[in-house]
């Protein structure tokens, strides 16, 4: 019900490899989850953040207040799409789509809710929508609905590549709601996010296994012209889960290459195109990093290549500018699909406003529940 308060009863422990302190924030006996880790969860002041919980059965977002150790209702009903929702640069709203079909925007006062673009009955909204810096636009993907299918585990992900399902790339005005397609083709894209503080420049994906994907990482003027590699796959490479530095310098990304134990940290400049490898890094799946990009947060994770079988279950935090890294604590996850969902145990790491912390998600003692570690 929304407004409903959830008492939580937080646990403190030091972990026990590197002597940081973690918090389990949600009990460990209901599903609990963070967004998805390059949108805005925090409150500017770090004080509340919003995440997804089955507390009524299914999924809903939560607005948790850190000092007072409770969570409030914020929406109510089936078909949240727990992991794309954002707080508002102004922190006054909720903006999530609801049932594949509705961009909604929650007052965060009075928990009215409205709808702010309808998708067509043809079309499906996919993956996560992402706003720009002032949140007037946003940018995000939808499937046609004919050509899209839920992809409740991994091979189903592989299997619906291979069907070059016909997708588009929309922008869309929130104070309208009104709708502009700058990109369709018969292709899986995916990961739309708008350059921080450039209203004009957009990064969207070939969705897919890495191994499948011809080119991932594409720019594109939000006019729709311009569309632009930022990086060829050389043989035996791949690159993943890339994401804008949040004062908008430059895009990130993580390099794999065959038969490597490592992974690394990549960038890419937005207007020269110019690529850099900035170090070596662990087996990392999702990077993060804090305003500047001079701090990178990263949850080690399963990495299998040719002979090379590894399994790290730290997160860990970068300083590119002294080529550093260091152990957090243990995640411990298990990355296992839960009831359909390919996203919910992974860890999604990223720091709260002040870099002191570090919030992320695991199921390492039960239920995926939200944790914070001290940096």
């Amino acid at each position: 019900m929304k407004g409903k308060i959830i008492p939580l009863n937080f646990r403190t422990r030091l972990d026990n490899k590197t002597g940081h302190e973690v918090i389990r924030m949600t009990p460990t006996h209901i599903i609990c989850h963070r967004n998805y880790f390059y949108q805005k969860c925090f409150t500017c002041d770090g004080s509340k953040l919003i995440f997804g919980g089955a507390f009524e059965g299914h999924w809903n977002y939560y607005l948790l207040d850190i000092e007072k150790q409770q969570a409030t209702q914020l929406t109510d009903g089936a078909g949240d799409n727990t992991f794309g929702g954002f707080l508002s640069d102004d922190d006054k709203s909720l903006w999530y789509v609801k049932n594949n079909r509705e961009l909604r925007r929650v007052n965060l006062d009075s928990l009215e809710e409205f709808i702010v673009y309808d998708v067509d009955d043809e079309w499906v909204a996919y993956g996560t929508w992402v706003a720009n810096s002032d949140c007037t636009k946003l940018v995000g993907i939808e499937i046609k609905k004919s050509d899209w299918q839920p992809l409740t585990d991994w091979s189903k992900f592989r299997a619906f590549y291979f069907t070059q399902p016909e997708c588009r790339l929309i922008n869309i005005d929130l104070r309208t709601g009104e709708r502009r397609v700058m990109l369709q083709e018969n292709r899986w894209l995916g990961h739309p996010i708008y350059r921080p503080f450039d209203i004009t420049t957009v990064a969207f994906c070939h969705e897919g296994p890495r191994d499948a994907i011809d080119a991932r990482m594409w720019l594109i003027n939000a006019d729709g012209s311009n569309v632009r590699k930022v990086r060829q796959h050389a043989p035996g490479e791949s690159f993943t889960h890339e994401f804008w530095v949040p004062d908008g310098s430059t895009l990130y990304y993580v390099e794999h290459k065959e038969n490597d134990p490592k992974r690394y940290l990549c960038s890419a400049d937005p207007l020269t195109l110019e690529n850099r490898q900035l170090m070596a890094i662990p087996p990392c799946s999702h990077l993060m990093s804090n305003h500047d990009g001079t701090l990178i947060v990263g949850d080690g994770a399963p990495h299998n290549t040719g002979d090379i079988s590894l399994n790290d279950p730290f997160i860990w935090v970068f300083d590119v500018r002294a080529g550093t890294q260091k152990a957090v604590c243990q995640h411990n996850t298990s990355w296992k699909v839960l009831d359909g969902d390919r996203q919910v145990t992974h860890p999604h790491p990223s720091f709260s406003p002040d870099n002191k912390w570090v919030l992320y998600t695991s199921d390492e003692e039960g239920m995926p529940a939200l944790y914070m570690a001290r940096v």
